[in-house]
């Protein structure tokens, strides 16, 4: 029963990380609209891998985890808003400057690039890490290490699944909206991006 319990926590934690609508998530969607599903999964698997290894590192660090991340100050805030804003201006100008795509075929891009790149731009928010470290303490059915490695599971399925949703949902869009819906739309969107960069470096700036 326990270890139903720590997989159930696990889905519930892994989609309470993922699921707000933050930076990441618009860009997943926008990988979708750009990339089709196929070529913007390995950008979601890539932030799900983010999610279990900080969860996996909180459970093994525990309540160590805080005050260490305390000392790094607000540069991982800091840079994390500035890769933000940049990704944003790319993306506008990308948008602006080519052909809006009105079929279905994927545009082409490096797979392992595109992991790469969201695998470092998830790392660089350690609140992930201090969520998961606070669960790690206040969960007692935790104390296991066979419920952790479940609730571990549960957390890397529930990111992973959230997350190939949002690159599903833009793949859908890509396909129903017209090339001026698409210029829009990624205009929006990475508009959105760089406000929430701009934010990120402002709460950086006066924290």
């Amino acid at each position: 029963m326990d270890l139903l319990l720590a997989l159930a926590a696990g889905l519930a934690a892994g989609i309470g990380v993922a699921a707000p609508l933050g930076p990441i998530g618009v860009l997943l969607i926008g990988e979708g609209v750009t990339r089709g599903f196929k070529g913007g999964a390995p950008s979601a698997i890539a932030v799900a891998v983010v999610d279990l290894a900080y969860c996996a590192a909180a459970l093994l660090i525990g309540a160590v985890a805080q005050p260490v991340i305390s000392t790094w100050g607000t540069w991982p805030q800091a840079i994390g808003g500035i890769v933000l804003i940049v990704l944003a201006a790319l993306g506008i100008q990308r948008g602006t400057s080519r052909p809006a795509v009105s079929d279905t075929t994927p545009t082409p891009g490096p797979g392992a690039r595109r992991f790469a790149l969201f695998l470092g731009l998830t790392a660089l928010n350690p609140a992930t890490l201090v969520y998961f470290t606070a669960l790690a303490v206040g969960l007692t059915l935790l104390q296991s290490p066979l419920a952790a490695a479940i609730f571990v599971v549960g957390v890397g399925l529930a990111s992973v699944s959230w997350q190939l949703t949002l690159v599903a949902l833009g793949a859908y869009l890509r396909g129903r909206s017209t090339p001026r819906t698409q210029r829009i739309t990624a205009l929006v969107g990475n508009l959105i991006v760089a406000a929430l960069g701009a934010i990120m470096l402002v709460g950086a700036w006066y924290r």
